[in-house]
């Protein structure tokens, strides 16, 4: 295994993440839309595809789909063949034309048009609609680090620059992206308390991925947090100020109802609800849910909400019960993915990488994939 800034993956796995057949990967490489490294991997030399590149391919993507004409693809792809003239981007259904993708840069007509490239789509991965997202529970023990860490390494995988922020002194989600020296480093405390420029408190941990990490004097910001004027627009203020560097930033809270969560559910577009699918959180669902309510009458803002099932287990009675429950209940909020509870997640936190590097077939991989396309499309 390998930290998560090192990864790569097979043609495969990528065929996978990017919703394509396998059969195309060797024209997409032919034509400058993905490159191609081997590495010896034990006995074996196997061909790979770096992070750099998986990212810099739906990066391009997502410009063709984004564009008035051939024009942005010439400069997302940078020393890619020369686009033909006329062609401009088209959706397909859920993904773009890959026959007029290849086109457009240039690709002769015999291969754009041949055999399952002719009607192929790709999934583009477009920008996320709500750039500030956070994972919520005033409950302890619902999986919301992990699925936040898993969260943004997937949106960083798909080309997003993400802003990973941890609000929770316990720093797990810093410990996730094997950031193990926090204690060392800025925090929030020191941006909202100490005035330090935001600036400041943002480390890199992989490509196209920065982090404002937690340490345990972050526990200790709530009172000298209480004093400070403006003290529930200070992190939105803040954030602000580095807003238009990143596609997505996304905060993982402690488990209560503090002064900062507050602050965050304030500074947010939308609140991700993690909830596991056991009795007593979804009894402290109705808890979450009118504080959340409060601060939108208190603050006269709307907020998006999605309750996130997790931890679910088809085996279990309890485990649908309670999931039936939630989309009942909670029919206007539920999300439609569900994280079901798997081996393969303990593992990646284990180790701090994406569970894609775990196990990419598994259910733990699909399902972090649906839950980052649901989160940042819809």
């Amino acid at each position: 295994m390998s930290p998560f800034s090192e990864i790569s993956f097979t043609p495969n796995e990528f065929s996978s993440l990017a919703k394509i057949d396998k059969s195309i990967v060797s024209t997409l490489e032919q034509f400058d839309l993905i490159h191609t490294h081997r590495k010896k991997v034990g006995n074996v030399d196997r061909k790979l595809i770096s992070l750099e590149e998986i990212q810099r391919y739906f990066r391009i993507l997502r410009e063709f789909d984004e564009a008035e004409g051939p024009s942005s693809v010439a400069a997302a792809t940078g020393d890619a063949a020369q686009l033909s003239t006329g062609a401009g981007a088209v959706s397909a259904g859920p993904g773009i034309s890959i026959s007029h993708l290849l086109r457009a840069i240039g690709a002769p007509e015999n291969i754009a048009t041949s055999g399952s490239i002719a009607t192929a789509t790709a999934y583009a991965a477009p920008r996320p609609k709500l750039k500030k997202q956070m994972f919520y529970n005033v409950k302890g023990g619902t999986g919301k680090s992990t699925l936040t860490a898993q969260f943004v390494m997937m949106a960083a995988i798909q080309g997003h620059r993400v802003l990973a922020l941890d609000l929770d002194g316990q720093g797990h989600l810093t410990v996730n992206l094997d950031i193990l020296d926090a204690h060392e480093r800025p925090t929030i405390y020191d941006v909202l308390i100490n005035d330090l420029p935001i600036q400041e408190a943002v480390m890199n941990v992989a490509p196209g991925l920065d982090l404002i990490p937690a340490n345990l004097g972050l526990c200790n910001i709530e009172i000298p947090l209480n004093s400070k004027t403006r003290r529930e627009y200070r992190l939105s203020e803040a954030l602000d100020k580095i807003a238009d560097q990143y596609d997505l930033i996304v905060a993982d809270t402690n488990p209560a109802a503090s002064i900062l969560n507050g602050s965050m559910l304030y500074a947010a577009d939308r609140v991700n609800v993690i909830c596991a699918t056991n009795p007593l959180s979804f009894h402290g669902m109705s808890l979450v849910m009118a504080t959340i309510e409060e601060m939108q009458r208190e603050f006269k803002r709307q907020l998006d909400v999605k309750i996130v099932p997790n931890m679910y287990d088809a085996r279990e009675v309890i485990s649908q019960e309670v999931l039936g429950e939630l989309r009942s209940q909670f029919s206007e909020f539920c999300a439609k993915s569900v994280v079901t509870r798997s081996a393969d997640l303990n593992e990646a936190t284990k180790r701090r990488t994406t569970v894609w590097d775990v196990n990419s077939r598994g259910a733990g991989a699909m399902d972090i994939a649906n839950l980052t396309d649901e989160l940042t499309n819809g």
